[in-house]
């Protein structure tokens, strides 16, 4: 079953115990409002709530699934199971915590949703594949880490051993912790535009800023624009992108 569930949904489910433990010490405290995303046969559930969430969501895309959840977790009045692709279910705005072993396959446009909801939430805890994780927390910037970056600090926790997976992957993995910033560095109303913004300049990443830019008038910002955009700061680039847009 695990190999055919991996080629249709890039899933690896996670079955080291020890692993499991250390994701669901990473929970700050009870009581809170959580969302599982892809709980699978719920190894990493069964953990979670111990925790004691006060709503407890949990959305699963493989119809498969879902009788064994319902026959793990129907007694616990405090958890709704949802057979949904996650990428067309809509986060509920009071979720303080969302939490996950992603599928590789659909990591970035999962952190891309989160972070286009009109209300993100505080903490996440999301296990990657390390690569990618390395771009998450890469401190050149980078067309995904840019835009995590106005909502979210970003920190690695711990690897993951491809052993501790059933269909075991062929790379490692990567824990990460994303704690919400006071103030997100973007407007909801600037997120459309700043995608758009982002895809263009990183598209050409080899090329300095002033030939990618080179039909905007940049010279007020004071900024060095014969470096790459890698270069930048996340603030600087966001200077940028205002003063196109302006």
């Amino acid at each position: 079953m695990y190999e055919i569930l991996k080629k249709r949904y890039g899933q690896n489910f996670l079955i080291d115990k020890n692993i499991l433990k250390k994701i669901y010490q990473l929970i700050p405290k009870e009581n809170l409002n959580i969302l599982e995303i892809g709980p699978g046969v719920g190894s990493l559930t069964e953990y979670i709530i111990k925790t004691k969430p006060k709503i407890f969501e949990l959305v699963e895309i493989d119809q498969n699934f879902i009788p064994t959840l319902k026959d793990k977790f129907s007694s616990y009045k405090n958890i709704k199971l949802t057979n949904i692709d996650i990428l067309k279910y809509k986060i509920n705005e009071s979720i303080d915590l969302i939490i996950s072993n992603l599928p590789y396959n659909i990591s970035s446009q999962i952190l891309v949703k989160i972070c286009l909801s009109n209300n993100q939430p505080s903490d996440l805890i999301l296990m990657f594949q390390k690569e990618f994780a390395l771009r998450l927390i890469d401190k050149k910037l980078n067309s995904l880490n840019s835009l995590v970056q106005c909502f979210y600090d970003t920190k690695k926790v711990f690897d993951v051993s491809k052993n501790c997976f059933r269909p075991s992957p062929k790379v490692n993995s990567s824990v990460l912790r994303f704690r919400k910033i006071e103030k997100p560095l973007l407007l909801n109303s600037e997120i459309e535009k700043f995608i758009s913004f982002k895809q263009k300049v990183f598209s050409f990443k080899r090329k300095s800023l002033n030939k990618i830019l080179k039909n905007y008038d940049l010279s007020s910002l004071d900024l060095d624009l014969t470096q790459r955009v890698e270069s930048l700061s996340i603030l600087d680039l966001l200077r940028i992108f205002r003063k196109i847009n302006l």
